[in-house]
């Protein structure tokens, strides 16, 4: 069964969401931010989905080099883990960003740190957490296969639209990845198309992903462009 995230529905509340998702699948991913922000985990208790939680990450960085932000950050990712350990769901966060130039060996102190910290909460509350990879942004850790060795304790989520920008799915595709968001581009936006609109392989994509017996969450910007999406994989017999 392929996944659905919510930022196809993120102009909803979270509830509304998870209505018009009933039927389409049994597997959400909550983006855990904005309007649909989980404070507990009430309103997807109230459904029947398999869930997995994506960590808030437009105000948060685990790499800040500024110790009450990094703090901060980890407490946040920290209470997604809290949540997804009662909902029995995996968590997806952000690899945080170096947020100057020459400030990548300090950066990546704080990183370490920060995943130290979160390791030990997902531990505690026996959830399994993944570090997605970044689009071409500038000081994003993990745009690159190269940056696997500051994450090679960790689980990894493989976006195949942020591996597809930088020019990189291929090698992202021999990491040992067990999560994965799918979406399309042409390569220069990350527009989270729909699956087949774009420039990338889908034959080889969802051969590793058959392979690997990985479920693929969709990670589009609207309803229509996830039946859109679920059509085209049909046709590839996934």
């Amino acid at each position: 069964m392929t996944g659905i995230s919510t930022s196809c529905l993120h102009e909803r509340s979270l509830e509304e969401a998870l209505e018009i998702l009933s039927g389409m699948t049994d597997f959400v991913e909550i983006i855990d931010d904005g309007p649909h922000y989980c404070q507990s985990p009430e309103v997807p208790e109230r459904y029947s989905f398999r869930y997995s939680l994506h960590a808030p990450s437009r105000g948060v960085n685990v790499a800040s080099t500024l110790e009450p932000i990094r703090r901060a950050s980890v407490e946040v990712v920290s209470e997604a883990l809290t949540i997804a350990g009662e909902l029995n769901a995996n968590v997806v966060i952000h690899p945080g960003y170096c947020a100057w130039a020459g400030g990548k060996v300090s950066s990546l102190r704080a990183l370490r740190h920060s995943l130290d910290e979160i390791a030990a909460v997902a531990d505690d509350t026996g959830v399994t957490f993944f570090v997605e990879n970044m689009p071409k942004w500038p000081y994003f850790f993990f745009s690159t296969p190269e940056d696997y060795q500051y994450f090679d304790n960790c689980n990894i989520c493989l976006d195949t639209g942020h591996a597809f920008m930088t020019g990189t799915l291929d090698s992202f595709l021999s990491l040992p990845f067990e999560h994965c968001h799918i979406h399309d581009n042409d390569g220069t936006e990350d527009s989270h198309s729909p699956v087949g609109s774009g420039g990338i392989d889908w034959d080889t994509v969802l051969g590793t992903l058959a392979e690997r017996k990985v479920e693929p969450v969709l990670e589009v910007r609207s309803v229509e462009a996830v039946r859109e999406s679920l059509a085209t994989l049909k046709r590839f017999g996934f």
